[in-house]
């Protein structure tokens, strides 16, 4: 007997116009399922050479995914397996990643020691074979609970061999006796054994799991089964192309300036943020207070100055408050002219012995401005009820929110009114107005500046910041996308490329013979026109239709599955005949009479030599 297995691909459920997976008893069996015109025509061009022929379909999840073909070439190799202790001759047939699924099945095969010597010949249609490639270290293909394990058993050595190094720093005297060296390398040995163990069995379950990169078993592969192998691939097919130039695509998702007005416009709240921050930072108020202490008043230096800057101060205000109120008298009206007069001249007496006594002053104390701000500071801030706080720091020591917003005010408003306003006008009206006014405009004038200063930086970082994103996230978003299509969710591999052939099969193949893709193409081009007509008529339906649910069945239902070329092989009766040509002319098949006598015979004889020469592409 000679049997035939047929191996579906990915997505084989929407293959169709119902559950091709045989779950629905009205659906038309697809070309692997028992009962199809795949399957009936084969049957009248090819037999065993006893004259019987079995078909077998092989079923699998049919999801993208790596993990998910190797398992299903487990489960095909077992079932390969009962052929062979029957010694039946029979041949694979693999759609799309069906065909994936025969090559991981041969690869394990000899991996494990079983070669399929039954298997005379192995067909891929169509298939793209995904070229993986393993992580350098060993560590990063491991599992989750493996590498929790190995992580585990490598802190305990690490934490011996701290103790031995922190042993031998110590410069301890039993360090140099032989009795301390013995147990300390039992004691290393002991300790080492769980890492050592642990590697040694991980390294073997990597090489039995990754099976497919023994270089033996990639070897045995290529000697024992590429000379079987046939690939049957149209030179258009959408699935086998689009992969093969997934690699070599350059999508940009993100913009260079993609994320610059939304840095930009989150800098505005970094302002307040940051005072907030400050404000209610002990640490950072304590230190600002003591740094002002220090280094800019040098609250220490004026000790014992505080009694005669204090007189000086209380007979300036009295002096300058009697002056303001002669200048006020003399301008009340209903005075008389003398009066007025006599109050005009005391004022400026007042204000004379006002200069005078300042000019005094100053001799005696040169640094009275210094002074005075320096023992002002330390009045409002480092002192409590004319005692100094404790540890003499900033009162509250930074606890004291209401306190730190004052001080940080006091810096701003104080620092710049001395700055801006002359000592020589201090002491006037005119210089406490002025003192008054210079914080309520120059601040926030000094603050706009700041602001736009910090912007015009933010919003430079944030064109360099949002290159960088964008560079990262294309990069990710691209590689998430290569990994998705390539259907890779191993662990410890990466997915580089998709080829026409295995990786362990030589370079060397060919497409279909034009005048055979020319008919897959017709093929293809008429279940489109035929779907579009369909479609067309049916566009005002789906307007009204309710629900995304609803408009994918809707849509599903107006379409074959026959308008890509990738899959409308098993349509075209030419394509079956060349498969049968190849069955029939492995070792256990033969071509029927009827196959012999076909005109296209001899067709699929030439087409089979161009294919079988595999010249390079």
């Amino acid at each position: 007997m000679a049997t035939v297995v047929t191996v579906h691909g990915t997505f084989a459920h929407a293959a169709g116009t119902a559950d091709a997976l045989g779950l629905n008893e009205n659906a038309d069996p697809q070309w692997w399922q028992a009962g199809s015109g795949f399957e009936s025509h084969t049957r009248e061009l090819v037999q065993g050479t006893d004259g019987k022929l079995e078909f077998v379909p092989f079923a699998w999840s049919s999801i993208n995914s790596e993990l998910a073909r190797r398992n299903a070439g487990s489960s095909l190799l077992a079932m390969l397996r009962g052929l062979e202790a029957r010694q039946e001759s029979y041949c694979l047939i693999g759609h799309s990643h069906g065909g994936s699924v025969i090559a991981s099945a041969l690869v394990e095969s000899v991996a494990r020691g079983a070669p399929l010597s039954g298997m005379k010949k192995w067909i891929s249609v169509g298939t793209p074979f995904i070229e993986l490639k393993k992580e350098n270290f060993l560590f990063s293909r491991l599992s989750l609970t493996r590498q929790v394990l190995f992580v585990a058993s490598l802190m305990l050595l690490m934490m011996f061999i701290f103790y031995v190094v922190g042993e031998i720093l110590s410069g301890a005297g039993r360090v140099s006796s032989e009795y301390y060296w013995i147990r300390l390398l039992f004691s290393g040995a002991m300790m080492s054994i769980p890492f050592v163990v642990l590697y040694f069995v991980f390294k073997y379950l990597d090489r039995r799991e990754l099976f497919s990169y023994g270089r033996r078993a990639i070897r045995r592969a290529h000697e024992l089964y590429a000379p079987k192998w046939l690939s049957l691939c149209h030179e258009d097919d959408e699935a086998v192309q689009g992969l093969r130039y997934l690699p070599s695509v350059k999508l940009h998702f993100f913009e260079k300036d993609f994320a610059v007005s939304t840095l930009t416009m989150a800098a505005i709240f970094f302002l307040p943020v940051a005072y907030l921050l400050v404000v209610t930072s002990p640490t950072i108020m304590v230190g600002i207070a003591d740094f002002l202490k220090n280094k800019v008043y040098a609250v220490d230096q004026y000790q014992g100055t505080e009694g005669p800057i204090a007189a000086a101060r209380d007979e300036m205000r009295r002096l300058s408050r009697d002056m303001r109120n002669a200048r006020e008298e003399a301008e009340r009206s209903g005075l008389q002219p003398s009066q007025a007069e006599d109050s005009r001249r005391r004022a400026e007496q007042l204000r004379t012995t006002l200069r005078e006594k300042r000019q005094k002053f100053e001799t005696s104390y040169p640094e009275f401005a210094e002074a005075e701000r320096a023992l002002r500071f330390k009045r409002r801030f480092l002192e409590k009820d004319g005692k100094p706080c404790d540890g003499g720091t900033l009162c509250g020591s930074g606890h004291d929110y209401a306190l730190n917003s004052k001080l940080l005010f006091h810096v701003v408003t104080d620092e710049l009114s001395s700055a801006v306003v002359n000592d020589e006008i201090g002491w006037g009206a005119f210089g406490g107005t002025l003192r008054l006014l210079v914080p309520i405009v120059l601040v926030p004038v000094v603050f706009a500046f700041l602001a736009l200063a910090f912007l015009a930086v933010i919003r430079l970082a944030a064109v360099r910041i949002s290159a960088w994103l964008s560079g990262r996230l294309n990069a990710m978003t691209l590689s998430e996308i290569r990994r998705s299509a390539f259907g890779n969710d191993t662990e410890g591999e990466i997915a580089f490329a998709a080829d026409h052939r295995p990786g362990w099969i030589s370079p060397g193949y060919c497409h279909l013979p034009v005048e055979l893709g020319d008919k897959i193409t017709e093929c293809s081009n008429q279940a489109t026109f035929h779907s579009l007509a369909k479609f067309r008529n049916a566009i005002s339906t789906l307007a009204f239709a309710e629900g995304g649910d609803k408009k994918t069945e809707m849509v599903s239902s107006y379409l074959s599955w026959k308008e890509l070329i990738h899959t409308c092989y098993f349509d075209v009766p030419e394509f079956r005949k060349l498969i049968a040509r190849a069955i029939g002319g492995a070792e256990g098949f033969a071509p029927t009479d009827r196959f012999q006598a076909d005109p296209d015979f001899q067709a699929t004889q030439r087409w089979l030599k161009e294919l079988e020469a595999k010249p390079s592409p």
